[in-house]
């Protein structure tokens, strides 16, 4: 396994804990099209966000294979 992809999957797991733990939070990391100015953060913090536990499951799976 590469750094960066320890990196991602580390940071993709915090992000699911945080999300799970503070659910409010989701809706200010969700990219919407119409409120891009004024969240720019969102253009990169959407990728993060994960519907549930099968969702992040797979994913990191997904990418500790890529």
């Amino acid at each position: 396994m590469t750094p960066w992809v320890r990196r991602l999957l580390i940071a993709n797991v915090a992000v699911f804990f945080v999300q799970m733990t503070m659910p409010a939070i989701t809706s200010e990391l969700a990219f919407v099209p119409v409120l891009a100015l004024m969240r720019p953060w969102s253009i990169v913090t959407y990728m993060f966000l994960h519907g549930g536990i099968g969702h992040i499951l797979f994913n990191m799976l997904g990418l500790f294979f890529f």
